[in-house]
């Protein structure tokens, strides 16, 4: 069986599937570096809980520039003695693993995971300089790059022969349970809030300034407040600003603060329509959330999870510069009819299935090991 190694930082909620299914796919170790999110951090014990392998962690050596230092990685390759490594970005895991192939002069593939959007990598909006350049040092020599949209893979083997499309999914039918079991707490809190005959629109994410939600709250603005009502899920440095802003538009907005499994998963049950205004935004993994919910989507063009949108059937993208085409759109949006299945829960909106992907991805590292 195919020996894997995988070089990650953490595992995100939205990652448990992807880690189990490639434990379950190949003879796995998972090496991560730390317990929870750097930039958030979840009741991890219940992420934990899910995992169907156990982690080893990483040791963390020094910082130096603001960054932390781990080391351990040439320990496990030599361990392990893998077939094929599965590494984070073109970061210190990358590099580590590429200098161990080289000098040790092992055959083992190397696939690393990039969660760039098309936005970043073809306009030149990464987060960071370091990042691009190590992307131009490292791409040639990486055997494979998982990426997270077409248009990205488009872009990576035009620039570097090489490109694979994995978007961030969740496995449908275990969240569309999840969501099924909270559909109690989601009528309840629809009576208290009186939601009732009114469409709601939801954001969920990190309430900062590249997340873009003032325009979002000016564009919803222009909805009549008695039939509409904003969620809106997080909470950051722009929080404060955001609801002055709310208050002083008299406007029908709901800020709940940051939430987390079940209790985020009731306000997909209750949303019509997801928003995600970003003017950077890698991928957005609330959106495949959103759609396997039922939810139509309004997505922002420079966000990767755009791909998942098909235009008036699911939702519609656009430039997150133009407010007056987010108002358009939102009032569109609003007129599609909600459909709801026998189980009470709204239709699942996704085109296309995780187990459908998941497939063809393992398919494919498979068959680099075989080459």
């Amino acid at each position: 069986m195919t020996r894997l190694l995988i070089f990650h930082p953490t595992v995100a909620p939205y990652r448990v599937d992807f880690f189990n299914d490639l434990n379950a796919s190949f003879r796995t170790q998972v090496c991560l570096k730390y317990w929870n999110l750097r930039d958030q951090s979840f009741d991890y014990q219940k992420i934990y809980d899910r995992f169907s392998f156990r982690p080893v962690y990483l040791k963390e050596l020094f910082h130096v520039w603001g960054r932390s230092v781990y080391g351990g990685y040439w320990n496990q390759l030599n361990l392990v003695q893998p077939d094929l490594v599965l590494t984070d970005e073109f970061g210190m895991s990358t590099a580590e693993v590429l200098l161990h192939r080289f000098l040790k002069r092992k055959h083992y593939r190397v696939v690393t995971l990039c969660d760039d959007s098309h936005d970043m990598v073809a306009n030149k909006h990464e987060f960071s300089w370091l990042h691009r350049m190590a992307r131009r040092l490292m791409a040639p020599h990486v055997d494979e790059i998982i990426v997270v949209a077409p248009e990205v893979e488009a872009w990576y083997r035009e620039h570097f022969g090489k490109g694979f499309c994995f978007s961030i999914l969740q496995e449908d039918e275990a969240f569309r349970k999840r969501l099924r079991k909270l559909l109690g707490r989601s009528r309840e809190l629809q009576e208290r809030y009186r939601l009732e005959g009114k469409k709601v629109f939801l954001f969920v994410g990190r309430l900062v300034a590249l997340k873009n939600v003032k325009t979002l709250i000016r564009a919803f603005a222009h909805l009549r407040q008695k039939e509409n009502v904003l969620v809106i899920v997080g909470d950051g440095p722009e929080m404060g600003s955001l609801m002055h802003l709310a208050e002083s538009m008299n406007l029908s907005v709901r800020f709940t603060g940051r939430l987390e499994g079940d209790a985020l998963q009731v306000w997909y049950n209750l949303a019509d329509v997801f928003v995600l205004p970003s003017l950077q935004e890698a991928f957005g993994a609330v959106v495949n959330e959103a759609l396997l919910a039922g939810c139509y989507a309004l997505v922002s063009e420079r966000a990767g999870a755009s791909c998942l949108i098909q235009e008036g059937v699911n939702g519609f993208t656009f430039d997150p510069m133009e407010e007056q085409e987010l108002v358009a759109l939102m009032n569109e949006v609003r007129t599609l009819p909600a459909q709801y299945g026998e189980d009470g829960l709204k239709v699942n909106r996704m085109l296309f299935s995780y187990r459908e992907c998941m497939k063809r991805l393992v398919n494919h590292l498979q068959g680099m090991t075989h080459e």
